[in-house]
């Protein structure tokens, strides 16, 4: 364990006894802080130092003419956009702690389907075969918002995680909604997970892979967003053949609408 972290746990382990469920709240709150900090520090400062070592290497590049000076800047802007893949998931983290929710109305596969379309030229270039099920018979009423960041997040992992040594990349998506629930299971067949990995993945900051371009933050988001929606999630994956999310939430009455309006 490094100093920083160390630090961390042992200003826990000394501190003042715990006499309430709000004094456990603060210090779980102020470790959640002093983990986000250094995490931000240690997270950007890797691209940071990439991007500084590729403009030095490109000012000296007339120096030799065997390297093109395009590698640099193609290589500058792949870091650039893995350090705002770092923000964007730092934001949502900060951003998740004061949200509420806000009940609508949706209709799942509209709904999917608008999502995908952030994902459309990857999962193009991937040449990804995307399999979309949906079964609703009833409105769904839940946070829309929300609702798309859990897909958001684990379709991006569903994508990430491909085996590109495949000739057959696939992903589906499944949804049932009836009167009380909807239950969404993402699946495709990646690289997978090793089983020692698995109980890990729902952790603040951690990164089970080296493919993991953000912070470590997406799938912690998403188990806190579906704790606050009233839902579950859960994971089945083996290394080399892919992996299965499953979550659900309910499906809320058309009168947490008027309650939250």
């Amino acid at each position: 364990m490094n100093n920083a972290k160390a630090g961390i746990v042992e200003k826990i382990q000394h501190s003042a006894p715990i006499n309430s469920v709000a004094e456990l709240e603060l210090v779980k709150a102020k470790s959640a802080i002093e983990q986000f900090i250094y995490s931000c520090s240690h997270t950007m400062r890797g691209p940071l130092k990439s991007i500084a070592g590729l403009v030095y290497l490109l000012k000296n590049s007339e120096e030799s003419a065997e390297v093109d000076p395009k590698y640099y800047l193609q290589s500058i802007e792949n870091t650039v956009a893995k350090l705002e893949s770092v923000l964007n998931d730092l934001e949502q983290f900060l951003t998740n702690s004061s949200q509420g929710i806000t009940t609508r109305s949706i209709d799942a596969k509209e709904f999917v389907s608008t999502v995908l379309q952030e994902f459309q030229d990857t999962i193009e270039e991937k040449k990804i075969s995307a399999m979309i099920t949906i079964k609703q018979s009833v409105p769904l009423y839940t946070d829309r918002n929300q609702f798309r960041i859990i897909l958001s997040h684990l379709i991006s992992n569903a994508i990430v995680y491909q085996n590109n040594k495949k000739e057959e990349k696939q992903m589906s998506i499944s949804i049932k909604v009836n009167s009380s629930v909807c239950m969404v299971r993402i699946r495709d067949n990646g690289i997978g997970m090793r089983d020692e990995i698995q109980p890990n993945i729902f952790r603040l900051f951690y990164r089970g892979s080296e493919r993991s371009a953000g912070a470590g933050v997406g799938l912690y988001i998403t188990k806190e967003l579906l704790a606050k929606m009233g839902g579950v999630i859960s994971v089945r994956s083996k290394a080399g053949e892919g992996s299965c999310f499953s979550f659900s939430i309910p499906n809320l009455s058309a009168r947490e609408i008027q309650h939250n309006e």
